[in-house]
């Protein structure tokens, strides 16, 4: 049990590293006059539009056996272009196993919070992992090849190709209830990361250091749609395999996440030059826990 939480450690933590926001009270809407969207990608679409975005709250869980391994919340923003997300700034805290703290000192600085800010396919780290290993008077560290629009979930209702393509797969639908105070359509169903990985090659990349090929394995899905058509909470569950020392462990990676703010400003800045190292300055190496620096594109 110890060798596979490890190996679950070292692979899978990159899978629980994403920007999020903290939600409002209340949902919200922008003011500008709209047509009413006819189904929630149209939505969605409709939403990318420069300087504004939206903000939500995430939480995820990595489990093995039935065992909690690592568990994270998050909170930030996401700001949209024409595009569709262009930037995000966000603070995650995670929390690993006493299992796992026993057995990798390279943890330590791991339930840190750690703040992620990503412009364009640049991304600025600062807490965390990079804690003890910054150099003086440093204190966020740049990397390169970061996507602002990275999900800890293969269910990203962000990304209107993995929405329209998890719809599609819709089983039953029937009243949610509120969230963030909007009366809310609650869909569900179950779709294939191979259905996910065809509607959007990044899926793959984001579980690409779990290990065996994940196309077969079934996500289940549930999406709480406002009566603006806009993704107001999502969820997904899903079991993955992973190999470990000629060994195959079963895990379920669960993730939650509710959206708010749609079409409100959000600004992402970066941070002062000189305060921003470089993955050379580091005063030793990075732990490979921290999923930070295998997280793709």
């Amino acid at each position: 049990m110890k060798r596979a939480f490890m190996a679950l450690a070292c692979a899978a933590t990159a899978a629980l590293v994403a920007p999020a926001v903290a939600a409002p009270a209340q949902a919200h809407t922008s003011t500008q006059a709209q047509a009413p969207a006819a189904d929630p990608v149209s939505a969605l679409r409709k939403q990318f539009v420069s300087g504004h975005g939206v903000r939500f709250v995430s939480t995820g869980k990595l489990s093995l056996a039935g065992v909690t391994a690592i568990k994270y919340t998050s909170n930030g923003g996401y700001a949209f272009g024409r595009s569709g997300v262009v930037a995000s700034d966000s603070t995650q805290k995670s929390k690993y196993s006493e299992l796992l703290k026993d057995e990798d000192e390279d943890l330590k600085d791991a339930e840190k919070p750690l703040r992620m800010i990503v412009i364009g396919s640049t991304a600025y780290f600062s807490g965390g992992v990079y804690t003890s290993l910054l150099p003086e008077g440093k204190t966020w560290l740049r990397l390169p090849g970061v996507r602002p629009n990275a999900s800890a979930s293969p269910l990203n209702p962000l990304d209107w190709h993995n929405l329209k393509a998890v719809l599609a797969t819709t089983k039953a639908k029937g009243p949610g209830g509120r969230v963030n105070g909007a009366k809310t359509t609650l869909y569900r169903g179950t779709i294939t990361l191979g259905q996910l990985m065809k509607a959007n090659p990044d899926v793959k990349n984001s579980l690409a250091a779990i290990g065996s090929n994940p196309a077969k394995n079934v996500v289940s899905w549930k999406l709480w749609i406002g009566p603006d058509q806009l993704v107001r909470r999502a969820s997904a569950s899903v079991d993955l395999k992973m190999k470990s020392e000629g060994e195959t462990f079963t895990f379920n990676l669960s993730t939650d996440s509710t959206y708010a703010g749609w079409g409100r400003k959000v600004t992402v800045k970066a941070p002062p030059k000189s305060k921003v190292a470089k993955l050379s300055d580091l005063d030793g190496d990075v732990p490979e826990t921290s999923g930070t620096v295998i997280l793709p594109d």
